[in-house]
């Protein structure tokens, strides 16, 4: 009884300061500013679904790795990490939760889920740098400002750096074999750490799921700013256009990735306000930072949605351990 009281408690009471977190004024300025519900409605319904094909995509993961893994377990976790994401700096403390449940029940297996969780992260992070890459490259009808060419160029760096690393770690030759047999001497982590690199060099199997977990990771990334602009249009009827959206929201994003603020709060929101400013084109009377709170909520309310979810499966979840469990359910 008193694990269930936790199990409860816990996540309500972080939902709970969540809430409570936010300023007054926000709520204030949201209630009073004129909308479209049918279209800050269209916004949440698209973040949800780009945060659920994000745990369907751990899931992929997760399975590669030669971990049983039910996609109702995916759900529940993914959605009670999300929640924990916003309570610990950098995004990473729900990552940390997920990893240790999906291998507390395969011991023999948690450097692998460790590395699905580690993969998962940079394959989103990869994504994010892809889209502003492209956009910022692809889209823009007038000449950038300083701040957008320079963050288009940073974007590259990012993007050639982070494609190489992974290259190396899936496809490198005999010389990488040899460089994890080194690693393996390493007192206390070098096993875990030789198992979670042989874990990714698994993707070798599966050639094409590098690339379906890039082309995932774009979508998602593309749904969220997608769900940016809908709030800017539930918000206000002139607001910058949707290719202006997809030159900010990207870069925004990344911003709140940053291991500096739980979850990203305050950080993502700033620089979505100031990089709405950078635009060629920018609106009167348009106001990024309150579009960039109101998205906020609409993330808050997603990780209200996974706390019920995660309640009401709790009696169904599948023990991983359990041979009667359908790893394809």
């Amino acid at each position: 009884m008193g694990l269930l009281l936790l199990k409860v408690a816990l996540p309500a009471g972080i939902f709970a300061y969540l809430l409570w977190s936010v300023e007054p004024a926000d709520y204030q300025t949201f209630f009073e500013q004129p909308k479209r519900w049918d279209l800050i409605l269209v916004a949440q319904l698209t973040s949800l679904a780009a945060v659920v094909l994000g745990f369907v995509r751990w899931r992929l993961l997760v399975r590669t790795f030669e971990i049983p893994f039910s996609l109702v377990e995916a759900l529940r976790l993914g959605f009670i990490g999300y929640l924990l994401n916003f309570v610990s700096f950098g995004s990473v403390g729900g990552d940390l939760f997920k990893a240790v449940l999906v291998a507390k029940n395969k011991p023999q297996k948690r450097p692998e889920a460790v590395a699905s969780i580690l993969l998962d992260r940079a394959l989103g992070l990869l994504g994010l740098v892809t889209l502003a890459l492209v956009s910022l490259t692809v889209l823009p009808s007038e000449p950038l400002n300083e701040v957008l060419i320079w963050i288009r160029n940073s974007a590259a760096v990012l993007c050639v750096i982070a494609a190489s690393g992974l290259a190396i770690a899936i496809y490198a030759g005999k010389w990488f074999e040899i460089l994890l047999d080194q690693l393996r001497r390493l007192p206390v982590v070098g096993n875990a750490l030789v198992r979670m690199a042989r874990a990714v060099r698994l993707l070798r199997n599966k050639p094409w799921m590098l690339g379906a977990m890039l082309v995932i990771a774009l979508t998602i990334h593309g749904l969220l700013a997608t769900s940016v602009y809908f709030v800017s249009c539930g918000l206000y009827p002139n607001c910058p256009t949707f290719y202006e959206h997809l030159l900010v929201v990207p870069p925004g994003m990344a911003a709140g990735a940053l291991p500096l603020a739980p979850g990203g709060i305050g950080y993502q929101e700033a620089a979505l306000a100031t990089l709405f400013k950078q635009l060629p084109t920018s609106q009167p009377g348009f106001s990024g930072t309150l579009v960039a709170t109101v998205y906020r909520l609409l993330m808050l309310a997603i990780a209200g949605i996974g706390l019920m979810y995660y309640w009401l499966s709790d009696r169904k979840a599948i023990n991983l351990d359990s041979p009667e469990a359908d790893p394809d359910l």
